[in-house]
């Protein structure tokens, strides 16, 4: 068997890994979850989409330094890896992993409660994206960006009337009740969850040691002006949709911007969570059969996620899967935080950032910890049984 059936292809420019991030970040937090901000911080909710953009920046930054110096696909893992060994690659792996199951499966049930529908809808767009991203990277891709363009034309064109009325946008009138700022930021920092998720393909990119870390910069700064705006828009309504009731002209144009958002929210997770169980795979902790790309698709790592996501689905627990998912990107964001420390890429940024990821830790809830200490210590106990001697040499593809 050659060496292209196991070797991702460099075929994606910057479009695609921005279109990528666009829809992992832009997407499921600002049509879910923005009545509830409003109801949980009132006027204060574009500061704080402001907020929490400035908080996730130095994280952003650190991602970028290292996808700069690393190549490969893997992301947080293969961060780890390289600076704390091959078991805290595996951890970080795996957490990915679980992260991106949770991530598709929230989002799959927030779409089915948008447009209330059962799960059957959410179990339908999964399957069928599954087998979209089967037929190959560019088919994944291609789907990826034209499910960006529909969602960011008619959501601009919202934040452009924040624009216009900037006063009324950033600067909040008096408070009339007490803000719950812990609930409010928690769901603030999920709106922002996903832009981890761009270097997962960065073995997929035809320049990586540019395209990726542009992407993950320009995707976060360009996703909080768009969030503090069409916040500022929508106002302390706290309607199921207020972004279309404060908006009623464009309600048509905005509904089908939640479609193609919570879409592509899906789309882009879907794209890259198989490649994260590809990854642990690639560095020899699971079996190599599933290295077996199908047109640069891992196929079965697409089969066997998107199972455990339909399992995920049937759950339909949205608030505990939106704190789960919170949770896993924290501890993605602390692992690379702290690799991009121990390499030394950059002497200031990284401390920021691992504060950053400490302080925010603290926003979640106790049997969220437990529940997510409980996968880690599945995932601790695999990599205790599985021995460096009965592991596959990564570097070398396995021949017929």
């Amino acid at each position: 068997m050659g060496h292209s059936d196991y070797s991702p292809q460099r075929r994606l420019g910057l479009f695609d890994f921005m279109c990528l991030g666009w829809n992992c970040v832009i997407g499921s937090g600002i049509f879910l979850t923005q009545g509830d901000i409003a109801k949980q911080l009132g006027p204060y909710g574009p500061l704080t989409f402001l907020l929490g953009g400035i908080c996730c920046l130095p994280i952003a930054l650190c991602f970028a330094a290292l996808a700069q110096k690393y190549h490969g696909t893997g992301g947080s893992s293969l961060y780890a890896r390289e600076a704390f060994g091959p078991r805290a690659g595996f951890l970080v792996g795996w957490v990915m992993w679980l992260s991106g199951l949770i991530g598709l499966s929230s989002v799959a049930v927030g779409l089915s409660e948008y447009l209330h529908q059962g799960p059957a809808l959410a179990c339908f767009l999964v399957t069928a994206l599954a087998a979209i991203n089967l037929l190959g990277t560019r088919s994944g891709a291609y789907s990826n960006n034209l499910l960006a363009i529909l969602k960011l034309g008619p959501l601009l064109l919202a934040a452009a009337s924040g624009l216009l009325h900037p006063a009324a946008t950033l600067w909040p009138p008096a408070v009339t009740s007490a803000p719950n700022y812990k609930l409010g930021l928690l769901l603030v920092l999920y709106t922002y969850s996903g832009f981890e998720e761009i270097a997962l393909a960065a073995g997929e990119a035809k320049d990586p040691e540019r395209t990726v870390p542009r992407a993950t910069v320009l995707v976060l700064v360009s996703s909080a002006l768009i969030y503090t705006l069409l916040q500022g828009v929508a106002g302390a309504a706290s309607a199921d949709h207020p972004l279309e009731a404060a908006l009623p002209q464009l309600a048509p144009a905005l509904a089908l911007a939640a479609l193609a958002s919570l879409a592509s929210v899906n789309a882009s997770i879907a794209f890259t969570t198989p490649r994260s169980l590809w990854t642990l795979a690639h560095q020899g902790w699971l079996p190599q059969r599933l290295l077996k790309l199908h047109h640069g698709a891992p196929s079965l790592c697409i089969l066997i996620s998107t199972g455990l996501v339909l399992m995920l689905i049937l759950s339909k627990n949205l608030e505990s899967l939106i704190a789960l998912s919170v949770l896993a990107a924290l501890l993605q964001h602390l692992a690379s935080s702290l690799a991009c420390w121990k390499l030394g890429l950059s002497r200031f940024i990284p401390p920021l950032a691992v504060a950053t990821c400490l302080l925010l830790l603290c926003t979640s809830e106790l049997p969220h910890l437990l529940g997510m200490g409980a996968s880690l210590l599945i995932g601790a106990i695999l990599c205790a049984l599985v021995q460096p001697s009965t592991r596959q040499k990564i570097d070398d593809p396995p021949q017929a």
